[in-house]
């Protein structure tokens, strides 16, 4: 029962209602809809959501249910709430197998655990070190969820609010949260105010030895476990002394200016092109074109207004006078009402993605066969401005960045730096 009524707790804590609005493609009416997302597969609930009326979109991978004509959105949202908890407490464990779904050995040792109303210890978990690709993975990831001790269900909740209430992104929110879990769960019975500092830096050890995780994301870990002693708990950070490794720092990759001017010139869908204008021309990152809403567009002064970029911080971006004018074409094609980039719903921002394909697509159309994401055009933009003599302030406020450190790297892949190569005068190449 215990383990029943954490895993009702935790889904309630992850079962979300996200209201849109649908244009009709038959009508041209819009239609309110509801987005319902929860975070793994219970059959049972699946089955009593789709009696409510609740279907799943295929081309948008989501699940959805409409509002009913006349009435209120809130008030409706509360009365499917109400619904779906009431059947979590009917039904809390009711899945397809009896059990927690999830790969043969997870549901096999959960199943187990739950049996004997005890959890395995940390001793059992060697050799058995969270893998960061099965974090995407909802049914492994509930599978841990229903491994905590209502104890540390307490812990995932306060971290969760701490993070609330520091307005931490989303993105950011939900990474902390998988790899917090993944601590969690190998901590066992114990909690993580006794463990030592000796038991995290083993931690740390087995996850790098087992879990090939790379230089990044073993930092994902070490800011999400320190988040939890020094925000969480009010921790000094002289407690837990946790080794950062050396930053492995490629160099950015970049594309010819006459690579870009194919890929451009091959699109002819006006969004797409546009696309391809704004991440090259004005250097931004995916993001920022993504949550561009057209009162940022300044067509009296030519500029961008990138608000709550990285860090937080606000931004005005040049941009060219022939884009503005197309970015005006784009959105009145689109009848776009939010943002200046929209996807197949109204209202909702174009997906990363999609954006991503785009650019995929155009690079394949120009000829260029080594891999192209959008990021390296927000490179080619930096590296280009070096090349034509532009000041390195310039460039690093029209980027964003915080440190001028960082706008330096694209020094190392600017053409015009490279030093002469004494092959010249043996080879006598003039």
């Amino acid at each position: 029962m215990a383990q029943h009524s954490l895993a009702l707790r935790l889904m309630k804590m992850f079962f979300h209602l996200e209201p849109f609005w649908h244009q009709s493609p038959r009508t041209g009416r819009f239609i309110q809809c509801m987005k319902v997302r929860y975070p793994f597969h219970h059959e049972a609930l699946k089955g009593f959501l789709s009696e409510l009326g609740v279907r799943y979109a295929p081309v948008s991978g989501y699940s959805f249910i409409v509002v009913p004509a006349g009435s209120d959105p809130e008030a409706f949202a509360k009365d499917l709430k109400q619904k779906v908890w009431a059947f979590l407490n009917a039904n809390p464990g009711k899945t397809r197998e009896g059990g927690v779904q999830g790969p043969p050995e997870k549901v096999a040792r959960s199943n187990a655990a739950a049996q004997r109303d005890e959890r395995p210890s940390p001793k059992a978990a060697v050799g058995k070190a969270p893998q960061p690709q099965s974090l995407s993975r909802p049914l492994q990831f509930a599978a841990m969820l229903q491994r905590l001790s209502p104890e540390q269900a307490l812990v995932l909740q306060r971290y969760l609010q701490m993070l609330t209430l520091k307005r931490y992104s989303p993105q950011t929110i939900q990474t902390y949260r998988s790899a917090f879990v993944y601590f969690l769960d190998w901590c066992g019975h114990r909690q993580p105010l006794d463990l030592s500092n000796q038991d995290i830096l083993d931690y740390m050890a087995l996850c790098i030895e087992h879990g090939a995780i790379s230089e990044s994301y073993q930092n994902i870990i070490i800011n999400a476990i320190k988040f939890y002693y020094e925000k969480v708990e009010g921790k000094p950070r002289t407690i837990y002394v946790i080794p950062r490794p050396k930053r492995y720092e490629p160099l950015p990759k970049v594309l010819d200016k006459e690579e870009i001017r194919k890929m451009i010139q091959g699109t002819t869908n006006l969004k797409h092109r546009c696309l391809l204008l704004l991440l090259y021309g004005s250097g931004l990152r995916l993001g920022e074109v993504l949550n561009l809403l057209p009162r940022d567009v300044d067509r009296t002064r030519g500029v961008l207004h990138i608000k709550r970029a990285k860090g937080k911080k606000d931004r005005d971006v040049p941009i060219h006078p022939v884009l503005i004018d197309l970015l005006a074409q784009q959105m009145i094609a689109g009848q776009h009402l939010t943002w200046v980039f929209e996807g197949n719903t109204p209202g909702e921002p174009y997906s990363d993605r999609s954006v991503q394909n785009v650019v995929k697509q155009a690079a394949a159309r120009a000829g260029i066969t080594r891999p192209v994401t959008a990021h390296m055009l927000r490179h080619s933009y930096a590296t280009h401005l070096m090349e034509d003599g532009i000041d390195l302030r310039i460039i690093q406020t029209n980027l964003g960045h915080a440190s001028i450190k960082t706008t330096e790297i694209y020094t190392h892949v600017t053409r015009q730096l490279k030093p002469r190569s004494p092959l010249d005068d043996i080879l006598g190449v003039v």
